[in-house]
Order: structure tokens, then C-alpha cells, then sequence
């Protein structure tokens, strides 16, 4: 039997949320993103807000769902590291125990950051032609390489995919390592992005960067599969946090349709007003329900590769172009620096491309409905 409702404690995080989000993080949303400043502060008060003793374990993935959303309505860049947990519960599950002491109370308590460093200049869409290698040496590794499109430039800890058998090609031979920022040998290059420009992202390096074998997360050779277990259950996050912004500047645009006067009323009262909002809603409402698809099935171990790659070519792709509507339906105003919409706007474009393309998701929804012999080459 389908249930479409939340329990009533997922419920109360909903509102609690909602309220926290529109009185302490929207007011301050311009703000970091005009100083280009990491909300480190606002991250810390959600995580006070949402963990306790036992983060990653605590809330089920359709609250964390919710949190995604909701934060998102507030500040769309504090989201993926409010979902710190998560995040780490997905990356360190095959991890020694060291390595989970070490950063899960530190990243849960939003002191700590975690930057996901598996994109290469040559090894975007094909993560297979990866080239950053690491070296057995004694009881240490040695990684060489570059990564680009790194998300949270300004992380204390890098997850960091390499080559660790030579002579490998595709998926296989590649391995995971967290290393901490200030190893030697690392160096950084900050990109100045068109949105999300409070989250510092760009370049990492890495020049003979030497850690210890005990830093390998999962098996040897086996990374790529833990990845890509990720991701799906990454690109309903993505959709829900697109999703947040989306919605929040759906409502302050009905809000002010209802009081904006044209021609001796309401401009609500025009269909071509009204008409386009009909739409927002309905788009929104469907692709809310496929994000949380994507969860319930990971919460009852079920695949949801297909689902996931839906989501993340579509859900990005709506939610900006209701903003963007949004933006139109507010006038000249809109397209002002006084209302947060053309900055989620720039926000939420940002993630038609972070954690793959649309042409890559279609690929793979490709793949799962035709096979790999009837679907389309790479």
C-alpha cells in the first residue's frame, strides 16, 4: 500500500525546520554569497539543531530528505554540509574504525567539512579515465594528480579517488582515500564561480602527497562501486535542495502576485500570471515525489540508478526555470540584488552540471531501460 505522507516526526522536523531556515538563514543568504564567504557559523547552528550522540544513524534518509529541502529554503548553500552525516555514513561505511572516530563527530557537529575530490580535467563524464595515481610505498601511499570541480575548496578532509594499480583502465584499479587538508604536498586553486559563491570550489593538487595505508576507505581496487552507490542517493539531495529553492521563491512570488496591483488588480487575477504558477506547483510537486522515491527505495535496499539519473538531469533543470519565471513575474525588481531569486537562480543553474551532466543521466537511464547492447554508445 502507497503512503505519501510523513511521519509525525518527520513532520515536526518539516516545520521545525522550515522556521528555523526563513529566520536565521535566509536573512543572511545574500550576505555570504556578496563576502564569498563559507557560512561556517549558520552550518554549525543547523547541525546543533539536528545531531546528537549518534548522528549518522539517527534519522532515516527520507528525514534527510527533508532536511535538504528545507535548509535549502533558507540558504541553498548550507545544505549538503547540514547532510554531513549522511554524507559520511554513505563514504566511511567500509572505513576502519580510526578513520569514523576521527572525523564523524568532528564533520556532524558542522566544525569539521568533507570534500568529495573525484573529478579530473580529463575524467568528468568518464570517471574511468581517471589518472591521479597512488603509489604502495612501505606502509604509506603516494598520490600524484590533480582534482577539479572540487566542491568545499575550504575542506579539513578530502575524499580522494585514485589509481593504485598500475596498468588498470575504466572502474577498475582505483581505490579511496581521506586525507587531511594539511598534508603536505596538497596545494589549491579557487575558482570564482557564477553561483554558489559562498561554497569555495576549484582545483585541488596534489604533488607526492604521502599518507598511511590505514587511510584507504573500502578495498583495494573497489572504490568505484561505493561511489556510484553514492551518487544516486546524492542526486535525490541535489533534487530536493533544488527543489527547496525553488519552492520558497514560488511562494514569496505568490505572496506577491496577490498584492502587486496592475489595471485596478491584483496581477494574480491574469491568467498569464496565474497560468505559469499552476504549472511551478505541479512541476514541483512531481519531482518532489521522485526524489523521495529515491530514498524509500535505498531505506528498503532497492536499486534506484534510474531514478536517481532522472532526477538529476530534470529536477535542476525545472527548478530553474521556475525561478526563473518567478524572477520574470516580479519585474525589473526581480532582477535586482533586493531579492534573493536571481541568486538562487545562479545557485541552482550550478547543479544542471555538478555531479553529472544531463547527458551522462540520460545515458544511464539509457543503459538501465535498453542494456548496455541496445542502448547508446559513449
Amino acid at each position: 500500500m502507497l503512503d505519501f505522507s510523513f511521519t509525525p516526526e518527520q513532520e515536526r522536523l518539516r516545520q521545525t525546520l522550515r522556521a528555523f531556515a526563513l529566520r536565521e538563514l535566509l536573512p543572511q543568504y545574500a550576505r555570504w554569497d556578496r563576502l564569498r564567504q563559507y557560512p561556517k557559523e549558520q552550518v554549525k547552528k543547523i547541525c546543533r539543531l539536528l545531531w546528537t550522540d549518534d548522528p549518522g544513524d539517527r534519522l532515516d534518509l527520507i528525514s534527510a530528505g527533508i532536511v535538504a529541502e528545507e535548509v535549502a529554503r533558507g540558504d541553498f548553500n548550507c545544505v549538503l554540509m547540514s547532510l554531513g552525516p549522511f554524507q559520511l555514513r554513505e563514504f566511511l561505511k567500509e572505513a576502519p574504525a580510526a578513520l569514523r572516530d576521527r572525523w564523524i563527530a568532528a564533520v556532524s557537529s558542522g566544525e569539521s567539512a568533507i570534500a568529495l575530490a573525484l573529478t579530473e580535467p580529463e575524467a568528468g563524464s568518464d570517471m574511468g579515465a581517471m589518472r591521479t595515481s597512488a603509489r604502495e610505498d612501505g606502509d604509506a601511499f603516494v598520490l600524484s594528480g590533480e582534482k577539479n570541480s572540487v566542491s568545499f575548496l575550504n575542506a579539513d578532509v578530502f575524499y580522494v579517488f585514485a589509481r593504485t594499480e598500475p596498468g588498470t583502465t575504466g572502474p577498475r584499479g582505483i581505490s579511496a582515500f581521506l586525507v587531511p587538508r594539511d598534508t603536505p604536498g596538497l596545494s589549491f586553486r579557487e575558482y570564482e564561480d557564477m553561483g554558489c559563491r559562498a561554497v569555495p570550489r576549484g582545483q585541488l593538487f596534489m604533488d607526492q602527497v604521502r599518507v598511511p595505508a590505514t587511510s584507504m576507505v573500502g578495498p583495494r581496487g573497489g572504490a568505484f562501486p561505493m561511489i556510484l552507490s553514492y551518487l544516486d542517493v546524492n542526486r535525490a539531495f541535489i533534487g530536493l535542495k533544488c527543489l527547496g529553492a525553488a519552492q520558497q521563491t514560488l511562494d514569496e512570488t505568490i505572496a506577491y502576485v496577490k498584492t502587486r496591483e496592475q489595471f485596478g488588480k491584483p496581477i494574480s487575477r491574469f491568467q498569464g500570471v496565474a497560468f505559469p504558477l499552476a504549472e511551478a506547483a505541479t512541476l514541483i510537486e512531481a519531482a518532489r515525489w521522485l526524489c523521495y522515491k529515491i530514498l524509500w527505495k535505498r531505506e528498503r535496499g532497492e536499486p534506484c540508478t534510474a531514478e536517481g539519473a532522472m532526477v538529476k538531469w530534470w529536477v535542476p533543470k525545472i527548478s530553474a526555470e521556475i525561478i526563473h519565471e518567478c524572477l520574470l513575474l516580479h519585474g525589473h525588481y526581480g532582477y535586482t540584488q533586493e531579492l534573493p531569486i536571481e541568486q538562487r537562480l545562479r545557485d541552482v543553474i550550478g547543479w544542471q552540471i555538478g555531479d553529472g551532466t544531463p547527458q551522462i543521466q540520460k545515458l544511464i537511464i539509457s543503459r538501465q531501460l535498453l542494456g548496455r547492447e541496445f542502448a547508446p554508445e559513449t
